[in-house]
């Protein structure tokens, strides 16, 4: 649940927005407000400066808070893509340039949806490798094989529950990240030359492993709000012999697109009757603002069609490598091709990540994170608006903590990524989510930062980058 400071925030931030307060005028003052909620004046003064960095209103000295010139101005989405015929891709060295700083201090990382550590439960975790190491020592340090830990598998069956999935702890696979995950259904479901649909723009990720096994890959139209177009892609499924719909159910990468329930079943009942496999990526579903999805595409799933696969690298730690997949009807080859390549994630992981869903502080856990990213989408979209040149449009996403950008037509994103990377920024040009040439002049920003006077230089500094 949000905080009470918050919640009289998002109450002021919808009156702005409809037009109760338009731009110039003044909002309630601190004490006026105190007393009409019922609240502490600090209470009120937290509000206020939650609703300042979400650039909606001003401080004028000894006057008071006042609603901020186009406040209430519609933002502007990104276009709907339009797609692609199936071809080979390659974008490692992009991808290469832009992990390589990651791991060092020397770059506000824009760039890879990584998030930082102050968002993740870092001293829970480590009481609990503890915990493991110390009274379970003879099984965490030895091998544990496909499909994985039981307990751990019972616990991600029953929180699966919550989306309408119901599936027993045998039909899920623990993996190594959702990359290995995706990596799993893919190997198991496909030969060199098969051709895959996804979603135009795609996770990089995905379009390499598809490089890697040799797939071509034919990108659908897709609404950045709503996701794939299910026209498009019956007319690709009539004309192409494709074998697997890749898709993010809930809060794409790189757009943030999300499916209605009535979008993920109508999904569904297409794959079924063109007979293809869907391989469902919800890495971020978890994530969700307010009206957020509460279903995916799995629940519709009767026959083993749909290869459900997720992680907990975006919410507790990237570097457990703790994920999973509930591959359906693809289950026995993917235990085998699991058993005879990696066995399966490490043993301590799987024990620590065990522990710390045992205790329940999870879901607070999660509570907290979705906070924390939606008042950093907000606010980055507000820096976004103030510092990059007019007719830039930006995705406004209900769900995980990635933007997308497209900047003026005459971009080129690639030679942003390198003069940013000069000024200590990482970016992630757009030209690596696709195979074809739509998105040069997009970028994708990772929110999950702390925000403070770096972050918002950063984005400052960016702007400037794109205006020159």
């Amino acid at each position: 649940m949000d905080t009470l400071y918050a919640q009289i925030a998002d109450d002021l931030a919808l009156d702005i927005q409809q037009g109760l307060y338009v731009p110039g005028t003044k909002v309630p003052s601190v004490r006026q407000l105190s007393k009409q909620r019922s609240v502490s004046i600090s209470t009120v003064n937290q509000a206020y400066a939650l609703l300042e960095d979400r650039g909606l209103i001003r401080a004028k000295p000894q006057s008071g808070y006042f609603v901020r010139q186009g406040a209430n101005d519609p933002i502007m989405a990104p276009p709907m893509s339009t797609g692609s015929e199936p071809a080979v891709v390659g974008k490692s060295e992009l991808i290469g340039r832009m992990l390589s700083v990651v791991n060092g201090s020397s770059h506000t990382n824009l760039g890879a949806a990584i998030p930082h550590h102050s968002f993740m439960p870092l001293r829970a975790l480590q009481t609990h490798i503890q915990k493991v190491s110390r009274f379970q020592s003879q099984e965490v340090f030895n091998y544990q094989f496909s499909p994985g830990y039981e307990p751990l598998r019972k616990q991600i069956a029953l929180r699966m529950r919550e989306v309408g999935v119901r599936v027993h702890s045998d039909e899920v696979v623990i993996t190594q990240g959702c990359s290995e995950a995706l990596s799993l259904c893919l190997r198991s479901n496909t030969v060199a030359g098969d051709i895959v649909a996804v979603e135009s723009p795609c996770y990089y990720g995905f379009l390499q492993l598809a490089k890697q096994f040799d797939l071509k890959i034919i990108e659908i139209p897709t609404d950045p709000q709503t996701g794939i177009s299910l026209e498009a892609l019956e007319l690709a499924l009539q004309q192409w012999p494709i074998k697997i719909i890749a898709v993010n159910s809930r809060y794409s990468n790189p757009t943030g697109a999300a499916f209605s329930t009535e979008k993920q079943e109508s999904l569904f009942n297409l794959a079924q009757k063109h007979d293809v496999k869907i391989l469902e990526d919800d890495i971020y579903g978890e994530i969700g603002f307010a009206q957020s999805i509460h279903t995916v595409i799995k629940k519709f799933d009767t026959e083993g069609r749909v290869m459900y696969c997720s992680s907990y690298s975006k919410t507790v730690s990237p570097g457990l490598r703790i994920g999973w997949c509930i591959p359906g009807n693809s289950l026995k080859k993917i235990m085998d091709l699991q058993t005879f390549t990696t066995f399966g994630p490490a043993s301590v992981s799987q024990y620590a990540m065990s522990s710390f869903l045992q205790t329940g502080h999870y879901d607070k856990h999660l509570r907290n994170l979705t906070t924390l990213c939606r008042d950093n989408i907000e606010r980055v979209t507000h820096a976004v608006r103030q510092y990059f040149p007019v007719g830039t449009k930006i995705s406004q996403p209900k769900g995980g903590y990635i933007l997308w950008v497209c900047l003026p037509n005459n971009v080129n994103a690639i030679e942003l990524q390198l003069k940013s990377l000069k000024k200590g920024i990482n970016i992630a040009p757009g030209d690596l989510f696709s195979n074809s040439e739509h998105f040069s002049h997009c970028i994708r920003l990772n929110c999950a930062l702390p925000w403070n006077d770096e972050l918002r230089n950063a984005i400052k500094k960016l702007g400037e980058l794109i205006s020159r």
